[in-house]
C-alpha cells in the first residue's frame, strides 16, 4: 500500500515539475526565442562564415514528376529561387530592391503576384535555407518582435514570435520546443478568386467566387551542413494559375546539396 501511495506521489511530483518547467519556457521573450534558435542551428560566428549560399534539389507540384530546383543567395539580401516545372520555369527572384516573378501572373491574380512579392522583399522566406534571413542578419534587439505563446506544428509544440519587417505584413515565425529550429513561417493571408489555368492558354474564370489563401512555409529534415544546421525540406503553399488542379495548395522542395560560399552568377539575380 505504501509502495503505491509513494508511486502515485513520485509521479505527481514529475507532472508538477515538467508543467513548472513549461510554464517558464513558455516566459522567454521573442529575443531570446531568436537567440537560441540561432545558438541551436550553429551560433552567429559559424553563420558569418557565409556569403553565398546555393540549395539543390528537386521540387513537386500536384501529380507531376520531380523538376529540378535551386534556391541561389548571396549577402547582404538577393536571393533567387528556380522551380523547373512540367511545362514552364517558374522564377522567384529578389535583386536587394525589388521582387520579380517570371514568368509574370495574369492580371487577373495580381494579388497573388502582391504577396509572393511582399514575402520575396521579407527576408524571411524559406526560414534559413537562404542566406537572406533577418534573424541572422543583426542583433535580434533590433527587430520587432513579440512572444505570442506556443502552437503545434506538425504535432510537436513551438513557441510562436510575431515579426514586423521594415517591408511588408507582419509575419508568425515558430521554433521547435526542443530544438529551437525555424519550422514554419505564416506570412499572413490574401483573398483569392477560384480560377484555374496556365501560362499558355490564359486563366479561366471558376465561377467568380473567393477564397483566403494562409500563406505559409514550413521546413523539417534538419541536418549538419559545413558547422550549422539546415533544413532539407520545405513545403511551400501555391495557389492557381501555378497550380493547376486547384486553387490552393502546396509544392514540396526536397534539398539534395548545399554548397557554401559559391560563386553565383550575378544575373541569377536579375
Amino acid at each position: 500500500m505504501q509502495v503505491r501511495i509513494f508511486a502515485r506521489l513520485l509521479c505527481f511530483l514529475c507532472v508538477l515539475s515538467a508543467s513548472v518547467a513549461a510554464g517558464q519556457d513558455q516566459k522567454l521573450s521573442a529575443n531570446q526565442i531568436i537567440e537560441k534558435h540561432l545558438e541551436a542551428i550553429g551560433g552567429r560566428q559559424a553563420l558569418a562564415k557565409f556569403k553565398s549560399r546555393v540549395a539543390i534539389g528537386t521540387i513537386k507540384k500536384e501529380n507531376e514528376p520531380d523538376g529540378q530546383m535551386i534556391v541561389m543567395s548571396e549577402l547582404p539580401n538577393r536571393l533567387s529561387a528556380f522551380y523547373g516545372f512540367r511545362d514552364y520555369d517558374f522564377r522567384m527572384i529578389y535583386d536587394g530592391s525589388k521582387a520579380l516573378i517570371r514568368p509574370a501572373l495574369p492580371r487577373e491574380v495580381s494579388v497573388i503576384t502582391d504577396k509572393y512579392q511582399e514575402i520575396l522583399a521579407s527576408g524571411l522566406m524559406f526560414n534559413g535555407i537562404s542566406l537572406y534571413n533577418l534573424l541572422a542578419a543583426g542583433a535580434a534587439g533590433d527587430l520587432k518582435v513579440e512572444a505570442k505563446g506556443m502552437k503545434k506544428v506538425a504535432g510537436k509544440p513551438a513557441y510562436v514570435i510575431q515579426l514586423k519587417p521594415q517591408k511588408g505584413s507582419a509575419a508568425k515565425l515558430y521554433f521547435d520546443a526542443d530544438t529551437f529550429m525555424w519550422v514554419r513561417t505564416d506570412f499572413g493571408s490574401a483573398s483569392v478568386s477560384r480560377q484555374m489555368g496556365t501560362f499558355t492558354n490564359g486563366v479561366v474564370n471558376q465561377g467568380g467566387s473567393e477564397t483566403t489563401v494562409d500563406f505559409y512555409i514550413e521546413t523539417s529534415d534538419f541536418r549538419d551542413v559545413d558547422g550549422v544546421k539546415l533544413p532539407f525540406k520545405f513545403e511551400q503553399v501555391m495557389t492557381s494559375p501555378i497550380l493547376r488542379q486547384k486553387a490552393v495548395g502546396t509544392i514540396v522542395g526536397t534539398i539534395r546539396e548545399y554548397r557554401n560560399n559559391e560563386l553565383i552568377d550575378p544575373k541569377m539575380f536579375q
